[in-house]
């Protein structure tokens, strides 16, 4: 990738300047909280069902084999592409293109929450008889 030169600004009025002297940690933990991603998710029966920012519902099993897990990591060993993966074999395409038009934030923090949800059943308390 080539550097690019940076234009001046033809009048005063587009100058920008910014203030990286001032930026703290207090700062930078308020913008990125500010940034961070507003993802809801509810489980009905076996499913997952989280709800995007803009209203998009994406509805995931709970259920996976090991089989499943064996053949994602077979056929790839990106992370990203695990997840397409894993997403296309759990709730079809319509669940990977749903995914995947979000910004990554938000992807991230839906997976998260799913994955989240997902390690919770796993460790689960086996009821006593």
């Amino acid at each position: 990738m080539a550097a690019t030169k940076s234009k001046k600004a033809d009048t005063a009025a587009d100058v920008v300047e910014y203030d990286f002297d001032s930026w703290s940690e207090e700062a930078e933990e308020k913008a990125i909280a500010s940034l961070a991603p507003v993802v809801q998710h509810i489980i009905v029966g076996k499913d997952f069902i989280g709800r995007f920012e803009d209203g998009t519902i994406v509805k995931l099993p709970l259920s996976i084999t090991l089989d499943e897990i064996d053949e994602l990591t077979e056929k790839t060993g990106n992370p990203v592409d695990q997840v397409k993966v894993l997403l296309e074999q759990i709730g079809g395409k319509d669940a990977v293109r749903e995914f995947t038009r979000h910004n990554m934030t938000e992807t991230i923090a839906m997976a998260e929450r799913f994955f989240k949800v997902f390690a919770r059943i796993a460790g689960a308390s086996v009821p006593e008889s």
